[in-house]
């Protein structure tokens, strides 16, 4: 096998010619049976994959630089793969599989108490991504690139995942289990903090990543879980069943926009995307829906995917206006960010095309769109921790907190539940304010009744 997986993808030459990575069986007798010779080959097929992604990226890879690296014919490829998507799919189980039953071996194999045996776990998990790289690129920043059947394999291997962390830090704590929510939140900072090593492609910060994620968990670890997650489950039936309040009249008023033609194009760009999929959008489809000239469209943007980039940043301008919230850098911190994550999370249930947009729509729409997409959800974490009266307790804060944020957002909308985002405003809010005040403040203000 020719293929260096030690090295950080996205380095390679994608004009190159496509040299295999595997020696191709030998024609004639070689002694393997069929079901030998398939399994061969699809051993192949998904280190190909992996090859391909860290090379091109997913949208860029294709049918013929898989089976030009895996060294075997169209026609074995088609004997099992639908298609690239598929062939990705399941490379991307194979990956999510091995690394659960990993981590899963070091959680039980170590000694210590459950915080010992944690660190090990993540150890593990930081390892494997600082000696397989390539691997952990495909599953954890390429897998939101492939399609919705990969954004909802990728909910369900990190529903997975939220279940092993629940039930360590169960484990950990008398007390009682945290929230849902609250659990898939801190795993949703935990996935944000890999990918930025990812992206970074520096193997040497692995090691240290997994004391800081270890210190990102247990930092929610809480005397109060039992009553947390009775309260805020109660608050959210309540809060179901009477009906969430539209957003106040000041944040709608920070929202007011012109209704020219060039907000019409924007706003039909995100909207079509999402109802007719990024892929099939066009520019005389926009133009068409917004009742606006070709030659009107071209005054004003280069193309679709400029105008759908412009219509990225309005909405990111919108959901940072719900932010710029002066009390968010008072004394008056921790309501003013209960406040904030309230009125932004109501306004993303309100509007599910804009919630579907930062949750489903960029993952297609290309590298600066998601790169946009990355960059709004850390703005955000920014504006809403920048005025805390402590000191962050964990290293992991802002991009936690960015996580979770994008992760409870997305997993709602591959459910198919973006519209109950707007309940789950206490359970952000416990997340984003006790790396700074810590668990016990901040389960005791969001407990209390506003």
């Amino acid at each position: 096998m020719a293929s260096t997986e030690s090295s950080w993808p996205g380095g390679g030459d994608r004009k190159a010619a496509v040299t295999p990575l595997y020696r191709r069986l030998p024609h004639g007798p070689h002694h393997l049976g069929a079901d030998a010779v398939t399994r061969n080959q699809r051993g192949r097929m998904h280190g190909a994959m992996i090859e391909a992604v860290a090379t091109s990226g997913y949208e860029r890879t294709s049918v013929k630089q898989v089976v030009g690296l895996a060294g075997v014919s169209r026609r074995a490829f088609y004997e099992q793969f639908a298609n690239k998507q598929e062939c990705f799919l399941v490379t991307f189980d194979v990956i999510a599989a091995r690394g659960a039953r990993r981590v899963s071996a070091a959680y039980r194999t170590a000694g210590g108490d459950v915080p010992q045996r944690m660190h090990a776990a993540f150890g593990e998990l930081t390892q494997a991504i600082s000696a397989n790289p390539k691997s952990a690129h495909l599953a954890i920043v390429e897998a939101p690139k492939a399609g919705a059947p990969a954004l909802l394999r990728l909910r369900r291997a990190s529903a997975h995942f939220e279940q092993m962390l629940s039930g360590c830090l169960q484990q950990a704590s008398p007390t009682g289990p945290l929230p849902g929510p609250v659990i898939r939140a801190i795993a949703g900072g935990l996935h944000s903090a890999m990918s930025r090593c990812l992206l970074e492609g520096s193997a040497e910060t692995a090691p240290q990543l997994a004391e800081e994620m270890l210190q990102w968990t247990l930092l929610f670890q809480t005397p109060a879980a039992k009553l947390l997650a009775e309260r805020l489950a109660e608050r959210a039936r309540r809060a179901l069943a009477q009906g969430r309040k539209p957003p106040t009249a000041a944040a709608a008023m920070r929202l007011q926009t012109a209704g020219d033609d060039r907000q019409r194009l924007l706003e039909q760009a995100l909207e079509l995307a999402v109802l007719d999929g990024y892929r099939e959008l066009s520019v005389p489809q926009i133009a068409d829906a917004a009742g606006v000239p070709i030659a009107g469209f071209f005054e004003l943007f280069d193309g679709r995917d400029d105008c759908f980039l412009a219509a990225l940043d309005m909405l990111g301008t919108r959901l940072i206006a719900f932010a710029s919230d002066e009390r968010l850098r008072s004394e008056d911190w921790p309501h003013a960010v209960r406040r904030t994550i309230g009125e932004l999370l109501g306004y993303l249930a309100a509007h599910p095309i804009y919630a579907r947009t930062i949750a489903e729509s960029v993952y297609a729409a290309g590298p600066e769109a998601i790169e946009r997409n990355a960059a709004l959800a850390r703005a955000l974490a920014t504006r809403l921790t920048e005025g805390a009266p402590e000191q962050a307790r964990s290293a992991l804060a802002v991009q936690g907190v960015a996580g979770a944020l994008s992760h409870t957002v997305r997993c709602h909308v591959a459910s198919g539940q973006f519209q109950l985002l707007s309940v789950l405003s206490d359970y952000l809010t416990y997340i984003v304010l006790t790396p700074f005040i810590g668990s016990e403040q901040a389960a005791e203000l969001v407990i209390a009744d506003s």
